[in-house]
């Protein structure tokens, strides 16, 4: 279990308020709440260069540009090219327990209410969106194909507005090594042959 250390904060009743509303809403403490912000910022906000706040009626009118299968690449491609170095910038390795944990943390920032819950070896996402069935396919086909990498092919649904995605490490050959797989990083710099 984590160490924790206690301190004091001063809100303006106004914010005190917005938080006190939205941790009802969520079902969660106040103090969990903060928690999960302060927690979010220092893990995202700190490090990250990759993700920009974008209006979703952009992403809706960029996605109509493209076809299924266009759709359908980009993620299967974002997932090969950029997936491993965004696990690994807010873990410690790429492995299936800390792709789910990114993909969770990336969906608390999104502010898409989604839900994910782990049932013994079955995990499961539900996330609303709003944004259009190609928005659900390149998020299902972005993490399918980021767990494809080690060897785990999880179960997806999907229409215009949700999508679902279950994840049965039971399904696979050995739960503990697909668990902990992991998938080599090439070394990014050439070694020199000694003449």
């Amino acid at each position: 279990m984590k160490s924790k250390h206690k301190f004091s904060i001063s809100l303006d009743n106004e914010t005190f308020e917005r938080l006190r509303v939205i941790s009802e809403k969520e079902n969660v403490s106040m103090n969990r709440l903060i928690n999960q912000t302060l927690e979010n910022y220092t893990i995202w906000n700190l490090r990250n260069a990759e993700f920009i706040p974008i209006r979703k009626s952009l992403i809706a009118i960029l996605l109509d540009k493209f076809s299924h299968e266009e759709m359908e690449a980009i993620a299967s491609n974002m997932a090969r090219t950029k997936n491993t170095d965004t696990v690994l910038q807010f873990t410690s390795k790429f492995d299936a327990s800390n792709v789910l944990k990114t993909a969770d943390r990336w969906l608390r920032l999104t502010g898409f209410p989604y839900s994910y819950d782990v049932k013994d070896s079955v995990h499961r996402f539900v996330v609303l969106h709003d944004l259009g069935e190609k928005w659900s396919l390149y998020l299902t086909k972005l993490l399918s194909s980021t767990l494809n990498q080690l060897d785990i092919i999880p179960k997806y649904e999907y229409t215009d507005k949700i999508l679902s995605i279950t994840i049965d490490f039971s399904q696979t050959k050995d739960t503990k090594t697909d668990t902990d797989k992991q998938v080599k990083v090439p070394n990014s710099t050439p070694r020199r042959r000694n003449r």
